[in-house]
């Protein structure tokens, strides 16, 4: 029974929710004591290091993955403070906190410091993680979750950021650079090209679909042109994505790659392709997604402007003029995120996960709202 239920009972029985209040205190009283001994400690619990997932693991194996996970967390999410960047510090931050038996973490406190703002930084990024909705597993004492404090030692390295990454395929791509790649013609030029050349397929023509499949496209110091992914918003499907793709073959050749220190180097651009049906019959869904672009667009605006509340209305109104738009549906959960609003964000997130299937906002969805 929920802690605070109504118990509602007959006149004849006035005696009883006396008794009965007595007996739902008495078994919800909450336990407060702060092990400091248990039989299984506390760890992170990332969803994708769930021993189900993986056969022939173990806790040890789930711990580890969960630790190494948080450690990543933490990596990409610290902004190293000014303060201790100017004076060259460098070293080890602790930070205690108690893992509640629910899994959420409270009561941070810096137990070692190195100067310059990195204790309240490291502070700052646990709890913005807890309230994004990153759990600990509790600690175990005869099988029941119990209240523990637990140290987490946090690193604080300076070290010269690299102009550029490896991707899995051994292409450098630079995200730092003197001269951005550029089409010949320019912007308007590489607009024309791209409504020039695009294809809607033939045999969906009747169809109506409308929809935008944006491409991040690598090119390399030597011009050639690859495109490494594809996010397909409306769940377009596969002649769709292959039009887009087959533009972006035609226009090898156009481009001029980046340069770094007078060299030519490889770099990305994102490019979309809209599609949208001539067919006179389509005009109606034509018009319905142009204005919940611009709806989108608004509200994007207003995002930016920290006007959560209001870009979320003209989410809505996007939305309910285009439901399957999965880029609409990542706007309005990012809203929704910033007015603390987890559980609706999460449907949105998971409705992603739905007409996409995995893509890189995967983990960010994984974190927030569970496998």
């Amino acid at each position: 029974m929920p802690k605070h239920a109504i118990l509602f009972v007959k006149p004849f029985c006035l005696f009883l929710p006396f008794l009965l209040a007595l007996s739902l205190q008495a078994q919800t009283t909450p336990d407060t004591t702060i092990y400091e001994v248990a039989d299984y400690l506390p760890y992170p619990f990332i969803p994708s290091c769930r021993a189900d997932a993986h056969p022939g693991w173990n806790l040890d194996s789930t711990r580890r993955c969960g630790e190494a996970g948080l450690f990543t967390l933490l990596a990409n999410n610290i902004l190293y403070p000014d303060s201790a960047r100017r004076g060259n510090l460098q070293g080890t931050v602790v930070v205690s906190f108690l893992v509640e038996k629910d899994g959420q973490t409270v009561q941070y406190k810096i137990l070692k410091d190195i100067g310059g703002g990195c204790g309240p930084e490291a502070v700052r990024v646990l709890t913005a993680l807890n309230k994004a909705g990153m759990r600990w597993m509790p600690a175990q004492l005869k099988g029941k979750p119990v209240r523990m404090r637990q140290s987490l030692p946090v690193r604080f390295r300076l070290q010269e950021a690299l102009p550029y990454y490896m991707t899995e395929d051994g292409d450098s791509i630079y995200t730092t650079v003197d001269v951005d790649m550029q089409f010949r013609g320019g912007l308007d030029s590489l607009t024309k090209f791209v409504v020039n050349r695009l294809e809607y397929p033939a045999q969906y023509r009747d169809s109506c679909k409308t929809g935008i499949i944006e491409m991040s496209v690598l090119l390399r110091h030597n011009g050639e042109l690859s495109v490494l992914n594809n996010l397909d918003f409306n769940n377009l499907g596969m002649d769709f994505q292959w039009q887009a793709m087959r533009m972006v073959r035609q226009s090898a050749g156009r481009w001029t790659p980046a340069r770094y220190q007078d060299k030519p180097v490889g770099a990305l651009v994102p490019l979309r392709a809209l599609f949208k049906s001539d067919r006179p019959g389509c005009a109606a869904a034509n018009d319905r997604f142009d204005r919940a672009m611009v709806l989108s667009n608004e509200a994007t605006a207003l995002l930016n402007d920290n006007k959560s509340e209001e870009a979320l209305q003209k989410m809505n109104a996007a939305l309910a003029l285009d439901p399957n738009n999965a880029e609409l549906l990542y706007y309005r959960g990012t809203a929704l995120l910033n007015l603390n609003r987890r559980e609706e964000a999460c449907k949105d997130y998971n409705k992603i996960h739905q007409i996409m299937g995995i893509t890189w906002f995967e983990p960010i969805r994984r974190l927030m709202c569970g496998w």
